[in-house]
């Protein structure tokens, strides 16, 4: 026969005293204690829509579709500047300079056929980045594969293009290039298209040189980037028009851009040597 008293009421109820009368609070520990733009998200929408509405002005007969994104633009730019209008927010963080589009098709300016398009410039040249990169690894790894050697000529002359198109200090890697160029497109288009291993040596040692000048993000690659990255680094949790550096913060950026200029130099003048010994 089970206890009486186990089956009896309790004698007395404990109940918090923040959860009754004057003293209740609302738990919110699962919101967060700040609003934060993801400004890398912002950015990412208007080049969508950038290129939505480019599309919608050039192509007959296109409509726009991406009234869900846009209202998602919207959203993030009310979230960084509740008292402003979110056309205003992209125009104050240089948005609309780089998706002259996007300002077409959210404040109604049109621009003219010669409109230039920072924002696209920046895609291209993060693809030509990327081609350089990628063409290199391609031909360190066949430099060893004699099956792969009849295509060298074509691949090298499409590393250099891209080496070309980059328009910086790319000249020493370009003439290391020139100096066998001939004597392997001879080799790959003769009879028997195998690089001796001299040259398959030399060509990893060039293509690994191509990879450590884009991962070593030198002056004018950051010089192209630059712009944008300035956007992409903002404070998501001010003001756009509030976002003025301390003077001794100002400084110390100062001082962290001439220690980066330092070491590029540094790595430059290293690379030179490099390349003096290997010619």
């Amino acid at each position: 026969m089970p206890c009486a008293l186990a089956s009896a009421d309790a004698l007395c109820v404990v109940q918090p005293a923040f959860e009754v009368g004057w003293m209740r609070v609302c738990t919110c520990l699962d919101e967060p204690l700040t609003q934060r733009v993801d400004v890398r998200e912002l950015v990412c929408l208007a080049a969508g829509l950038d290129a939505a509405a480019e599309r919608t002005e050039k192509v007959k007969g296109a409509a726009f579709t991406q009234q869900q994104r846009l209202a998602r633009l919207e959203q993030l730019c009310r979230t960084l500047a509740p008292q402003q209008k979110p056309a205003d927010t992209l125009a104050a963080l240089g948005v609309f300079d780089f998706f002259p589009y996007l300002a077409a098709l959210m404040v109604g300016h049109q621009w003219g056929p010669g409109v230039q398009q920072a924002g696209a410039a920046y895609l291209n040249y993060i693809s030509l980045l990327n081609q350089v990169v990628m063409m290199s690894t391609q031909l360190y790894n066949d430099a060893v594969v004699p099956q792969h050697h009849k295509y060298t000529a074509h691949q090298i002359a499409l590393l250099y293009q891209s080496l070309n198109m980059l328009q910086g200090d790319t000249k020493p890697i370009r003439r290391l290039v020139e100096a066998r160029f001939d004597d392997i497109k001879t080799i790959s288009e003769g009879p028997r298209p195998t690089l001796p291993a001299e040259t398959s040596s030399w060509l990893q040692h060039v293509t690994w040189v191509c990879r450590e000048e884009v991962a070593a993000f030198p002056a004018y690659v950051h010089k192209r980037l630059a712009p944008l990255m300035a956007i992409l680094k903002a404070d998501g949790h001010a003001h756009p028009q509030q976002q003025q550096q301390h003077p001794q913060q100002q400084q110390e950026q100062q001082q962290e851009q001439q220690q980066e200029q330092q070491q590029q130099q540094q790595q430059k003048q290293q690379k030179q040597q490099k390349h003096v010994l290997w010619q």
